[in-house]
């Protein structure tokens, strides 16, 4: 495998770590957080209650059904970055509270979308937003890096 090939692999996976999207300005300063106590954490009972498809541009692109959008948290905060806020059920998707937090690139039009993965985290300082981060694969270096994309975002509990 040439050293290209390898960094775009292991770029790739270190997207698909879930701490990378801790990093930046959702970034809270202190300590690295440690793993939870088993059974410390509010229970998930698995029913997916709010949802939405977001535009590229962070614009909402559809309310989807029980989707309880907030538009005033929802938006692009810079490339490849956004806050997608939710309101009723959905008042606070922290992790800690039992959310689920589910991400698919998608370009919300028929085809295939570009090669990309997004990976969501709580929002520090917005219970009622999730953080999502994105990435796109590139052809030439870097190779990958963050990346504006339509995507799709579901909260169960």
């Amino acid at each position: 495998m040439s050293s290209r090939s390898a960094f775009f692999a292991l770029s790739v996976c270190a997207g698909l770590i879930p701490g990378v999207a801790l990093a930046g300005p959702n970034e809270e300063t202190g300590p690295a957080p440690k793993n939870a106590t088993a059974g410390s954490l509010a229970p998930n009972h698995g029913h997916a209650l709010c949802s939405a498809a977001i535009n590229s541009d962070g614009s909402i692109a559809t309310a989807l059904a029980g989707s309880y959008i907030d538009h005033t948290k929802t938006f692009r905060l810079t490339t490849g970055q956004y806050q997608v806020g939710f309101n009723g059920p959905c008042g606070n998707v922290q992790a800690v509270n039992g959310w689920f937090h589910i991400v698919q690139v998608d370009r919300l039009t028929p085809g295939f979308p570009a090669p990309a993965v997004c990976t969501t985290a709580d929002r520090a300082g917005v219970p009622s937003a999730v953080f999502v981060r994105c990435f796109c694969a590139s052809p030439s270096p870097p190779f990958v890096g963050a990346c504006d994309t339509s995507f799709e975002l579901s909260v169960s509990r």
